[in-house]
């Protein structure tokens, strides 16, 4: 079972709304409630200062990450299968596109795994909704993904006009199979248009994601092998989880994600990590 079997109704939010960040970290919470008693994990927030707490907190970035290169690497899959076949979906057999959609869903999917890490790392480091927001003055969950896009193109202006081919679009598909098309993309809301150099540019772009999680890990100096510990600059650490979850939001609003898009994204595999929980799945 995974996120494309989760059908239940996704509660509508509007896309400019502060709420929508809100909503996902109350999604968040409830999910890192159940694997807070599989993992023995503690309560949030954590003391920064405890060695034992940077274990963790050095833990959950390293989860981001590697939830951010899984995703890379199934987008890598589907440009993989058109550097092969060619640019045009229509120089596709059925199974071939099936075998595209199959690792945009992954890498999706990818995407809601590094969010729910990322969430409990934000609850653990005491940072909230509001302090993600009042960080650039930004009302909404859009305009965090504005400006984040913002501060990617300032570090990147060469890559502001890059051509992309469709691959999942309205268009390709018969009126009778539009009910399918929606459903794809209620799990399915990023990467809908790719091309060789847009793909090299999200490996930019993640980097400078990464950089910034690594950036925050690096302020996290207590060792297991020091006798004398370094006080951690708190405030740092912190500012580097937020520059890291705005460039992240740019990266997706890069590549298609909206607001409401993630919103059903997250929604549904939260769902799902709930229904795992509770089947001890």
């Amino acid at each position: 079972m995974d996120i494309r079997n989760i059908n239940e109704q996704v509660p509508q939010v509007e896309e400019t709304e502060a709420r929508i960040l809100q909503e996902m970290y109350v999604l968040g919470i409830e999910q890192f409630s159940g694997y807070k008693s599989i993992e023995k994990l503690p309560d949030y927030p954590l003391d920064i200062n405890n060695p034992k707490s940077q274990v963790i907190l050095k833990d959950f970035i390293g989860r981001v990450i590697e939830e951010l290169t899984e995703g890379f690497e199934s987008t890598d899959e589907v440009v993989s299968i058109y550097r092969d076949y060619g640019w045009n979906n229509d120089c596709l057999t059925s199974e071939e596109y099936t075998q595209v959609l199959n690792h945009l869903a992954n890498a999706n999917e990818e995407q809601a795994d590094a969010l729910g890490f990322f969430f409990t790392l934000l609850l653990y480091s005491n940072i909230l909704p509001e302090d993600i927001l009042k960080y650039q003055d930004a009302k909404s969950l859009f305009e965090v993904m504005a400006i984040g896009v913002k501060d990617l193109l300032i570090k990147y202006p060469d890559h502001r006009s890059v051509r992309k081919y469709p691959i999942l679009s309205s268009t390709d598909w018969a009126r009778e199979d539009r009910a399918e098309y929606d459903k794809i993309v209620s799990y399915t809301p990023g990467f809908h248009e790719m091309s060789e150099i847009s793909h090299e540019n999200e490996k930019l772009y993640l980097w400078e994601v990464i950089y910034e999680l690594n950036k925050a890990r690096n302020f996290l100096k207590c060792r297991p092998w020091k006798q004398t510990q370094v006080m951690t600059k708190e405030i740092d650490f912190q500012e580097s989880l937020v520059k890291a979850f705005y460039l992240y939001m740019g990266f997706l609003a890069m590549n298609g994600f909206t607001p409401c898009g993630l919103f059903s994204l997250f929604f549904k595999k939260q769902r799902l990590n709930l229904w795992r929980q509770t089947t001890n799945y």
